[in-house]
């Protein structure tokens, strides 16, 4: 086999791994789907989709800021004033802790031009998913 297939074979199978994860015993496990409801957030947030970041807030999301809409009118300011221009959102110190329906997330590190912060999520499990419930920031 030609190298190029070979590595079309490892991609399908490593996807396959992740995809599958916890399916083989009744579906992902909630880890998973609260890594992929994080990780989904955090690509859209990269590529400043701001329905795609949405996406991720439970309409029950609160802060000292306020709810969802609040969340939605600073991530428009957010963008359009390019704070996350050449940022980069760090997952790999997170550490997950669920207890029953909900689920602690963090810490997420925000590195950009106007500094390094640090943010932790609380998330809820709705019907299927895992979604943003509330946020906070960690002290450096």
């Amino acid at each position: 086999m030609n190298r190029s297939v070979i590595m079309k074979l490892g991609v399908c199978l490593v996807t396959a791994v992740l995809v599958c994860g916890c399916q083989s015993v009744g579906g992902p496990c909630d880890e998973e789907l609260i890594n992929c409801t994080m990780t989904d957030w955090k690509a859209a947030l990269i590529a400043q989709d701001l329905d795609k970041v949405m996406a991720a807030y439970s309409e029950d999301y609160t802060s000292t800021r306020g709810g969802k809409d609040s969340v939605r009118k600073f991530m428009t300011r957010v963008f359009e004033e390019g704070y996350l221009d050449n940022a980069k959102v760090n997952l790999e110190k997170v550490e997950i802790a669920t207890e029953g329906e909900k689920a602690e997330f963090g810490p997420v590190e925000f590195i950009s031009d106007r500094g390094t912060f640090r943010l932790e999520y609380t998330l809820q499990k709705e019907d299927k998913a895992w979604l943003i419930v509330g946020s906070r920031v960690v002290e450096q």
